[in-house]
Parts: C-alpha cells; sequence; structure tokens
C-alpha cells in the first residue's frame, strides 16, 4: 500500500485504485510462487530441520559438525540422521544459525515432516518476500512513482534475478531477516522506534550481520530503538543460552571462526575476499586456481585479507555516514539501508547472492536520487549480471569461475560510488 507520509505521485489511478492494483499483483506473485515451490527439497532450510530434530533426539552435540573444510555439503555424522529421516538421497548443507533455532525447531520434528517442515516455512517466507518489495519502496521509492510502477519493478526483480532465484529455490531464512531489517526502518518512518528495534534485533537473532544496522539507529539519532535492540536482543541472546546451554554456543562460534578462515571461490559467493584471491592466484602471488574447477576452497588464508577487508568497510561506513547526516530521516535511513546491506555482503566473509536480494529490491531507489542517465548506468550492470538466464551462461567453464565473482563485485562496487554521489549531492544541496 502507498506511503502515507509522502506526496502522492501523479498517476492515471487514484491512491486507493494505485494501492489495490500493487496489493493484487504482488499476492497474485506470492500465490503462484507458493504453488511453484510447494514440495521442493531446500537445502539451506533442511539443515534448520535436521539440526532440530539431532536436538530433539539427544545429539546435540553433532549439530554444528561439519566437512573439513565447512563447505560441500554435510559432515559424515550426520548421516545416519539423515538416513533416519529418509533423506539419504538429498543434499543439505551445515548448520550456520544460533542454537536457539535448533532448540525452537526441535518439538517440531516430531509434527511434521522434513518436506512439510520446509512447505510451512515457505507458507511465511513467500508473502514475506511479496511484502518486502512494500516496505523497499516506503524507504526508497521516488515520489513521481507511482505504487503499481514501483511494484511491477520489485516483481521483475523477484522473477528474473538470480538472488531471487537463490533464496526462493533454497528456502533461505534471509528472507526472513530481510523483510526484519526493512521492516524495522519503514517502522522508524512512522514513527515507531520500539518496533523498529524488535524487529532488527529478531532479525539479528536468525543471522548475526543484521546487528551491524544499529549503526543506522545511532546516525538517525534513534536512541528508543537501539535500546529497544539491545533490551529484546539481550533477551533472545539470554533465551538462547537457557534454552541450549553454552557449549552449544561454544560451538557455533566456533563454526563462525570456521567460515571466516575459508576462501570459497564459487559463483554464488560474491565478495571481495574469493576476488581479491582469485586475483593473487592470477598474479601468481596466491595457490593456483584451476579455471576449469566449478568451485574452489582455500583455507590457509593470508592473514592480511581479513582485516585489510574490515578497516576498508569501516572506513566507507564513516564516509557514508558523514554525508547522510545532513539528510531528511527517510533519504537518510533508505541510503543507509542500501549502502549498509552491499558493504556488508561484498566486506564480510562471505557474499552469497542471496544476501544481495534485498539491495537489489532497494536498488530502483537510485532512480529517484542520480539523474536518469546517471542512474540507469549505475543500475545496468548489477542488472544485467543479476538476470538469472545471464548468470546461467558464465558462471560456469569455459569461463573462468573467478570472471563472475569480479565482475559482480565491480558492480556492487559501482553502485555503492553512484549511491555515494547521489548522497553526497543531496547533502551539498
Amino acid at each position: 500500500m502507498p506511503d502515507r507520509t509522502a506526496p502522492e505521485p501523479r498517476t492515471a489511478f487514484t491512491p486507493r485504485a494505485d494501492a489495490i492494483l500493487s496489493t493484487v499483483m504482488l499476492g497474485f506473485w506470492a500465490a503462484v510462487t507458493l504453488w511453484q515451490q510447494w514440495g521442493l527439497w531446500a537445502e539451506d532450510l533442511s539443515a534448520v530441520y535436521i539440526a532440530g530434530w539431532l536436538w530433539q533426539n539427544g545429539q546435540p552435540d553433532l549439530i554444528y559438525a561439519t566437512p573439513p573444510a565447512f563447505f560441500g555439503g554435510v559432515a559424515e555424522s550426520w548421516f545416519p540422521a539423515m538416513e533416519a529421516l529418509g533423506l539419504s538421497g538429498k543434499t543439505s548443507f551445515a548448520y550456520v544459525y544460533p542454537p536457539i533455532w535448533a532448540a525452537l525447531t526441535a518439538p517440531l520434528t516430531n509434527i511434521l515432516s522434513p518436506q512439510g517442515f520446509l512447505d510451512a516455512v515457505a507458507l511465511v517466507q513467500i508473502p514475506l518476500l511479496a511484502v518486502s518489495v512494500v516496505l523497499a519502496g516506503r524507504l526508497l521509492k521516488p515520489e513521481a512513482m507511482p505504487w503499481w510502477v514501483w511494484t511491477a519493478i520489485g516483481l521483475v526483480i523477484l522473477n528474473l534475478s538470480i538472488q531471487s532465484h537463490v533464496a526462493i529455490w533454497y528456502n533461505q531464512p534471509t528472507i526472513t531477516t530481510g523483510f526484519l531489517i526493512l521492516l524495522a526502518f519503514e517502522r522508524l518512518g512512522v514513527g515507531r522506534p520500539i518496533t523498529a528495534g524488535a524487529a532488527l534485533a529478531l532479525a539479528a537473532a536468525i543471522k548475526l550481520t543484521p546487528a551491524a544496522f544499529v549503526l543506522i539507529f545511532l546516525l538517525d539519532r534513534q536512541v528508543r530503538a537501539a535500546v529497544a535492540f539491545a533490551i529484546v536482543g539481550g533477551a533472545l541472546g539470554l533465551m538462547s543460552i537457557l534454552l541450549a546451554g553454552w557449549p552449544a554456543h561454544a560451538d557455533f562460534l566456533a563454526s563462525l571462526h570456521k567460515v571466516a578462515s575459508v576462501v570459497y571461490l564459487i559463483a554464488i559467493n560474491v565478495s571481495l575476499k574469493p576476488a581479491l584471491f582469485a586475483a593473487g592466484s592470477s598474479l601468481g602471488l596466491l595457490p593456483h586456481v584451476d579455471p576449469a574447477a566449478s568451485e574452489h576452497i582455500y583455507t590457509d588464508l593470508p592473514a592480511w585479507i581479513g582485516p585489510a577487508l574490515s578497516i576498508a568497510a569501516a572506513a566507507l561506513i564513516l564516509g557514508f555516514a558523514r554525508i547522510l547526516a545532513p539528510l531528511d530521516g527517510r533519504l537518510r535511513r533508505g541510503v543507509g539501508v542500501l549502502a549498509l546491506s552491499i558493504i556488508v555482503a561484498l566486506f564480510g566473509p562471505l557474499g552469497w547472492l542471496h544476501y544481495y536480494l534485498m539491495p537489489m529490491l532497494l536498488l530502483p531507489g537510485l532512480l529517484g536520487l542520480l539523474p536518469p542517465r546517471a542512474a540507469l548506468a549505475v543500475i545496468a550492470p548489477v542488472s544485467l549480471l543479476s538476470l538469472a538466464l545471464v548468470f546461467a551462461d558464465i558462471h560456469v567453464p569455459p569461463w573462468p569461475i573467478a570472471s563472475y565473482v569480479w565482475l559482480a563485485s565491480a558492480s556492487w562496487l559501482a553502485v555503492l560510488a553512484g549511491l555515494f554521489v547521489a548522497a553526497a549531492r543531496r547533502s551539498a544541496s
């Protein structure tokens, strides 16, 4: 529905008709997508169910078991559990979420089958993804753009982008965390800081990276939202420890450390870490990468890469904070969320394609921040590389596997540069 706090754009439809048309479009998409995904196996989300089953059946020490290099499926110790669940022919991945979700999922494994659990979560997540289009619009939709146009662009992204395909295919919890982040900052726009802080805290309890977005609370001088985040986040953390115990959390932290110590060069991991590793390999400074391989796992990571990326990310965040501070609240929050969502994925330990789904939904907002030609120049490269059909053609040999990572990383850096210029121009005016 339209943002009642902003002037209504001029459109052939009345505001009410515009809202109804947008709602119908999103509802139809959600229904069709649910029908298409119903009964399909989701490797990422299945790990949550298996972890819950292990907890329910007295094997909590196996929840954070991983393959030797972390990636590449599940640990051998999971095989008996998967066989007991009738999943011997299925693929799953390591469980990398806080222990609370394994403990809360545990009783559901007595009620729902593995596929029943996946379908039940899809019944929640796909509508949340549709609503995320509206929330993104509340943050960055150009005022002159009718809601049905914004919605149509959002549906093109959801239907054609590789980020959306990956998120939906794997039934990724990133869908929920993205929704909660967008909800948090949309709620700030209507004067609900407590709800905003609680929503962001819940997102951070699912995946830790949303905690970084509390920086926007501080930049926006939203003290009540920051306090609510701290209180709700602390309560969820305490609940997790009480439910799961400290040993499970120690295993979780060890698992995160293991992820950070590995470079996973594969086309679906778009971040500067594997991009730098591949560049170093090409220059002969790091071990050789076979260009015919579809993936490469490197465990002996040069010590400087992680800290260098963290310093660069911090400097970039400080630069954005400086130029965003003078902007009005809606623009400051919208640009801040888009910039930070890209920085967290691009400069972090992993940059899975589904991490970029929220930035993709916010990306059309650049049409209202830059002159049309400049906006299209920034949007076009990342949009082209995000097309699922394009990804299918260039992420496999005979292309060297790093080519897509380099191109996609460069395109997202260009988006950050365009966003910085747009915010700086608004700040100076």
